[in-house]
């Protein structure tokens, strides 16, 4: 890209649930040539351990006994990435609605917090990065080059992961989407532990009345800008 900096650049997406950000931040990766990654999917890979070993996302030190001991990775490509447990792609198993209401609870907990987001800071050794969460802009990058944080209204959110859920087999009514949403937006913005909220500094952006492609040129535009200026 044009003007692009020698050095490793994050730019860092946040936002709740179903508000279009993952689709959002790989196309906005692919547009810049960086790498993308996911930190949901880090915990949605500890929810996934924690079902798999029918343990209580409650039950905090075997929680993080398991994940000191478990080799996760995130194998990252321009626009894409891949969860890989002891060798093993996980991708698909972490889409679940049960998978995701696992990873919320876990992610409250502060040993499995301090690991994941440990984790996550060393992706950026290996080159411009965009990443998207909960606490990027806030927690995992405080310092990144550029922040977003992407919002929409309870019921959006709701429609659109229930047409995505749909499309990708999974069964469950409207209701049950929305209210499970409605409860890990309740748990993510309350937690004391490093709450979804947008950074200080970050462009905030509502995605309801704006096509998926006209958000991530808004972000293109504005990241570019941030470059060409001598900002980043």
């Amino acid at each position: 890209m044009a003007g692009e900096p020698s050095e490793p650049i994050v730019v860092a997406i946040d936002g709740p649930s179903g508000v279009g950000k993952s689709v959002a931040a790989k196309m906005l990766a692919q547009a810049l040539g960086f790498h993308y990654a996911q930190s949901g999917a880090m915990y949605r890979a500890v929810g996934w351990l924690v079902e798999s070993h029918d343990m209580s996302p409650r039950d905090g030190d075997r929680i993080a006994a398991l994940v000191a001991e478990t080799m996760i990775d995130i194998v990252l490509c321009p626009g894409q990435s891949a969860v890989w447990v002891h060798g093993r792609d996980i991708s698909e198993a972490l889409a679940g609605e049960a998978v995701g209401k696992a990873a919320s609870a876990v992610a409250t907990l502060r040993a499995v917090r301090q690991t994941v987001t440990a984790q996550l800071r060393r992706l950026r050794c290996h080159g411009s990065l965009v990443m998207e969460g909960r606490d990027i802009g806030t927690v995992v990058f405080p310092d990144a080059d550029v922040k977003f944080f992407l919002d929409a209204s309870l019921d959006v959110r709701a429609r659109r992961r229930w047409q995505e859920m749909r499309q990708a087999g999974y069964g469950g009514t409207f209701e049950e989407v929305r209210q499970a949403i409605a409860e890990r937006d309740e748990q993510d913005r309350t937690r004391a532990l490093a709450p979804l909220v947008p950074a200080a500094d970050a462009h905030v952006i509502d995605t309801a009345d704006f096509s998926i492609d006209a958000v991530v040129q808004t972000m293109v535009s504005e990241t570019q800008h941030n470059i060409l200026r001598g900002n980043v």
